[in-house]
């Protein structure tokens, strides 16, 4: 409040959101039991209800957290007998700690509140709707203030292009959708276009050809080869600029799904159960992040990559492994156990340029550990979150819950889903309806649905705002950096070149500030994501867009023992800490990979290219990606 010369002047300020302030409250039977009534009561964290005559308590007390949330529906019984009542289906999938583990799985938990306090249906439908159109608020983050909440519209509805490859891994993709990704996003309200992919490169195709408006985002459903062909054949768009930002996510359906389980790790969801479910649900739940692409010349080629270079053993490993796709991704496993016990040596010249000064492991006392690098900061700790929801107010309503799943239960249509309980009765999904004009924000069919678009619509879970141009000011945040992108982009652009090049010619040179390894490798692999698989856990503190290229190389001379060693390290990412002088982890800006002679494989995501001299540098977060950090 100001007071100037006898007047009062008032700031408009925002109302303070408290996460238990309760919006909307009321009386509703908990379906399918039709004799107890409930107290319900809608808060910013989550849905609270318990039974009228029953003191509350923590043993009375059931509760829905809307980080669990991913939609809600109204409906309406078949039964004449039940012709007056309105129902609302919440959606969630909380977390529950597996028996006999410490880890922590989503199950799915829908929830039905069936009102009949009024004696018409309409009385009791035009209240359900405008719960529903709260939560659907809540659910995704979006702000809604008391006073609002008789005239909170529905939330626009957004479109995914979806692309399916029906070959890739076991060939299971397809199914994997239908079954368990389609009723999840339906759930959700999300608009869908499928395409399956009939051929190799028909990604890139695509991405070509597509209208960039036409879609929210893309979503692959497959293994790592496809997101491969959608980078690429959005980097070679003539917008390549305005192309690259459409937001990919990725739900695993091939034998090589590392940047599902990279996102499902950096979300602290699961990579080991039920995965699928996990993915499906940050895709619902995401946010807009940043990933760093990395750019690749070779003498007959440039493209971009987003996930790997492997060269050597590891490479080795991903490409004879082909022949055994059918067993998914315990191909790698097979393979492995194959390659080390007839090991290989190949002969090469690295170069890097080194994110802090390089010293050799082999200079350092043998005794000593690696270099330590710290353990990336996952979004939440499992263990810690359990009772987050009662620690006061905050902004950040993904929090994980403590809660019981109830009996699973799946959806049969888009719009009309019809649903037999074991009482006999029938419940079918039910059209919006508006109690007024000021709700014609929402739509509600297909025609009206095309004219809205998707321009310049965000999906409703506060995305992450940042500027995704090359270079980024905040590209690196070691302290000890001797080199930053911002630093080194300050050479003139390359003629030719789409985004600006920190790389020599292939045909000269490295510069002086670049450091030179010339010797015998087992394996050298240039990693940007966490994980090369659910099992390896390769660069365990990489974030999508640190920019940084995480250089894993292993020296000739290390013995098979050590090797099988690290191989099992891999699954937590303790490799870091390998003591053996051959074993490094190096972070770098770029690097040039000069093979001495024909043998060894180039894998680039999992593809194989060219096994020619090969460079590459970090693009900091020039990609968006769905996902949760």
């Amino acid at each position: 409040m100001i007071v100037k010369m006898g007047t009062v002047v008032v700031a408009n300020k925002t109302p303070k959101m408290s996460r238990h302030e309760c919006l909307l409250e009321g009386q509703f039977e908990v379906f399918p039991n039709e004799k107890v009534l409930y107290n319900v009561e809608l808060t910013r964290s989550g849905i609270t209800y318990y039974p009228i005559d029953a003191v509350k308590s923590n043993k009375t007390v059931k509760y829905l957290h809307f980080g669990d949330v991913i939609g809600c529906r109204c409906r309406k019984s078949i039964e004449q007998k039940h012709a007056n009542k309105a129902y609302i289906t919440v959606f969630a999938y909380p977390l529950k700690k597996k028996l006999f583990s410490e880890k922590h799985v989503r199950y799915q938990r829908h929830v039905t509140f069936a009102r009949s306090s009024d004696s018409t249906f309409d009385g009791n439908r035009k209240v359900v709707e405008k719960w529903r159109r709260v939560i659907l608020h809540l659910c995704q983050q979006l702000p809604v203030y008391k006073k609002d909440v008789d005239n909170c519209p529905v939330p626009p509805k957004t479109r995914f292009l979806v692309l399916v490859n029906p070959h890739s891994g076991p060939g299971k993709a397809m199914q994997i959708y239908q079954k368990q990704v389609a009723p999840m996003l339906d759930e959700a309200d999300i608009q869908v276009k499928l395409i399956q992919t009939d051929h190799a490169g028909h990604g890139v195709e695509l991405m070509k050809t597509l209208n960039r408006k036409d879609y929210y985002g893309v979503v692959i459903v497959s293994g790592d080869g496809l997101i491969y062909e959608v980078v690429n054949g959005l980097m070679n768009r003539e917008d390549w600029q305005d192309a690259v930002k459409l937001p990919i996510g990725c739900i695993p359906g091939g034998s090589g799904n590392a940047l599902s389980c990279s996102i499902n790790y950096s979300a602290g969801e699961s990579v080991e159960t039920d995965v699928v479910l996990h993915s499906t649900f940050i895709l619902i739940k995401h946010r807009v992040i940043a990933m760093d692409l990395v750019l690749i010349q070779q003498p007959r080629q440039q493209i971009y990559s987003f996930l790997s270079i492997a060269w050597g053993l590891l490479a080795d490993i991903d490409y004879e492994s082909e022949k055994f796709r059918a067993i998914g991704e315990a191909r790698f496993t097979l393979q492995a156990i194959r390659r080390i016990f007839s090991l290989r040596k190949y002969k090469c010249k690295l170069s890097f340029l080194p994110v802090a000064e390089y010293i050799p492991k082999s200079s350092l006392n043998n005794n000593t550990k690696n270099i330590n690098i710290e353990g990336k900061n996952r979004r939440v700790s499992l263990q810690s979150m359990e009772n987050v929801a009662e620690q006061g107010d905050g902004d950040d309503f993904r929090v994980r819950s403590k809660s019981v799943p109830t009996k699973l239960f799946r959806g049969k249509s888009d719009f009309e889903v019809s649903t037999e309980y074991e009482n006999g009765e029938r419940l079918t999904d039910i059209r919006e309806s508006f109690a007024s004009q000021e709700f014609n924000e929402v739509f509600d069919t297909e025609e009206e649905n095309n004219l809205a678009g998707n321009e310049g619509i965000k999906f409703s879970l506060s995305t992450e705002e940042m500027d995704t141009s090359v270079p980024q000011d905040k590209a690196l945040t070691e302290s000890n950096s001797i080199n930053s992108f911002q630093e080194v982009l300050k050479l003139s652009k390359v003629p030719g070149q789409k985004v600006p090049c920190i790389l020599p010619p292939l045909d000269q040179p490295v510069p002086d500030d670049w450091v030179t390894i010339d010797s015998d490798f087992v394996t050298v692999c240039a990693v940007y994501q966490t994980h090369l698989g659910s099992d390896v856990i390769m660069a365990p503190d990489a974030r999508f867009n640190d920019g940084i290229i995480h250089l894993c190389i292993v020296k000739a001379g290390i013995q098979k023992g050590e090797l099988i060693q690290l191989m099992g390290m891999l699954e937590k990412g303790t490799h870091v800490d390998h003591p053996s002088p051959n074993i490094e982890l190096i972070k770098v800006l770029a690097f040039r990979l000069e093979p001495q002679g024909k043998e060894g494989i180039i894998m680039v995501d999992g593809e194989k290219v060219d096994s020619d001299s090969l460079q590459a540098q970090v693009l900091p977060g020039l990609a968006n990606l769905m996902a949760i950090q």
